[in-house]
């Protein structure tokens, strides 16, 4: 990856002094002083429009106009045999540098370089002391009116604070507070894609618990209100919404110590959750999985018993809500729902009386989001720790999760990859028409492969045939 000293001085080299009055800005400045990777070059200067067509015509480059926010447009002039190299050229506002600086989100933003002849760096300007902030590690609001300008940056001042270990100073932290309604305003599909920053950081329970502490959460997700006011059963020692945050502290935890949980297959259970970034979505799931219980609570009048019977569909139900209200993408919304859906039902597969076949349907029905459900599981069983929940069984659901996994990966996932000895086309050759009655049939002819009962396609052609002579219905009569 070539320097920000090398990129400006391939874009801008061969113009000598022929530059405008022309600054490096923002998240750049602010990077490149952490000594952190530069990912985008923002370069603000006036006619920004017109320079950006001079330099892509010298380049030989294209030029990208982005001009959704007209008071913010924006020109990407692109290095043609490289779409990752690029200059996003931006206008000056407010009439000078210091005046666009102050608009700013952030201090530690609001810094700028001059880019003198040659693509060489000048001098810092730095306005609102953003590098001292830098230094001391703050995130500090730029101006009184940086959250009403726009309300999203109450979630980047999070998502700062995540990702380079920052602290919000207490005034920030205290207009955030006061403008967390502000966030209903902003779009669903921007306030996503910065909680998924959020969510991806290995240690971001603190600052989703401090997001809950300034109401920033519950703006976003007014479902967990009713958590926090829903006293459990004596499984638990937690309120429902308490124990969910404790439920995503313990994936975490789990997801930082993957080696010494799982041991030879730790890599493959990494590559599995990064895929899709299922371990994201794992962490909001452990967030909602319980958000079904207030609506399901029911006392026993005689006894005083809590119960949260089908807690589970109405929270994937609940979840689904959430991920069409915020835009999430269908395989984001379908991941969430079936980890929120099926957490039970993971506890229930560790019982010492379920058959392994059963084990093996579920399997085939998840695959590989049998990962993240299984470590969904291990997190809730090692947060409920009321007087009625027993040490044992706590215990042997760990080990079962732990062989699980194993068994997964070296045995269970190899099995599900293999072809099917037969298709539906076998089926239609020997005169069963499409419907109900060949799915059923081709469903248990696989269960009896993966479960080695057959191994060849003979064999499994015999069982199809004496399946379909013995079948009452049209569609399993065979022409002769």
């Amino acid at each position: 990856m070539k320097s920000v000293s090398e990129s400006l001085q391939k874009w801008l080299g061969s113009l000598g002094n022929d530059l405008p009055a022309l600054y490096l800005v923002g998240g750049a400045v602010r990077d490149l002083l952490l000594q952190r990777p530069v990912k985008d070059l923002d370069l603000m200067c006036d006619h920004p429009k017109a320079f950006a067509g001079k330099l892509a015509g010298i380049q030989n480059a294209a030029l990208v106009p982005f001009l959704k926010k007209a008071d913010t447009p924006c020109f990407r002039v692109v290095n043609r045999s490289d779409p990752e190299d690029f200059l996003d050229l931006v206008p000056i506002h407010g009439g000078s540098v210091t005046a666009d600086l102050k608009r700013r989100d952030f201090t530690i933003n609001a810094m700028a370089l001059r880019v003198n002849p040659g693509g060489r760096l000048g001098n810092l300007i730095d306005p609102l002391n953003g590098h001292p902030d830098l230094r001391q590690g703050i995130i500090r609001v730029a101006g009184r009116h940086a959250f009403t300008d726009d309300p999203l940056r109450i979630l980047r001042a999070v998502r700062f604070a995540v990702q380079l270990g920052f602290i919000i100073s207490e005034q920030t932290l205290d207009m955030m507070r006061s403008g967390a309604q502000l966030l209903n305003t902003v779009a669903a599909e921007r306030i996503w894609a910065e909680l998924l920053m959020i969510f991806d950081n290995p240690r971001s329970t603190p600052f989703i618990r401090l997001m809950d502490d300034i109401g920033v959460l519950e703006t976003i997700f007014p479902e967990i209100n009713a958590m926090k006011v829903c006293r459990q059963n004596a499984f638990h020692h937690l309120d429902v919404w308490q124990h969910s945050l404790k439920v995503m502290e313990n994936c975490e935890a789990i997801l930082q110590r993957l080696p010494a949980e799982f041991g030879e297959t730790a890599g493959a259970v990494l590559r599995n959750l990064k895929t899709d970034h299922r371990g994201v979505l794992l962490k909001l799931a452990a967030l909602l999985h319980d958000a079904g219980k207030p609506v399901m609570k029911k006392v026993d009048t005689a006894s005083g018993n809590i119960t949260f019977h089908g807690h589970d569909d109405r929270g994937a139900q609940m979840a689904g809500e959430i991920a069409e209200r915020l835009k999430m993408p269908n395989c984001d919304r379908e991941l969430v729902q079936t980890l929120v859906a099926n957490h039970m039902h993971a506890l229930f597969l560790s019982r010492p009386a379920v058959k392994s076949t059963t084990i093996l349907r579920w399997f085939r029905k998840l695959n590989a989001d049998m990962i993240p459900l299984i470590i969904l599981s291990m997190a809730d069983c090692e947060a409920a720790l009321g007087p009625e929940s027993s040490r044992s069984d706590r215990e042997r659901h760990i080990r079962w999760a732990r062989e699980a996994i194993r068994s997964y990966h070296e045995t269970v996932k190899p099995k599900l990859e293999e072809k099917p000895l037969i298709t539906g086309y076998d089926l239609m050759a020997l005169g069963m028409q499409p419907g109900p009655e060949m799915g059923r049939l081709l469903k248990e002819v696989r269960t009896a492969q993966d479960e080695g009962r057959l191994t060849d396609r003979r064999a499994a052609l015999r069982l199809a045939k004496k399946q379909m002579v013995s079948g009452k219905s049209d569609a399993c009569k065979i022409q002769v």
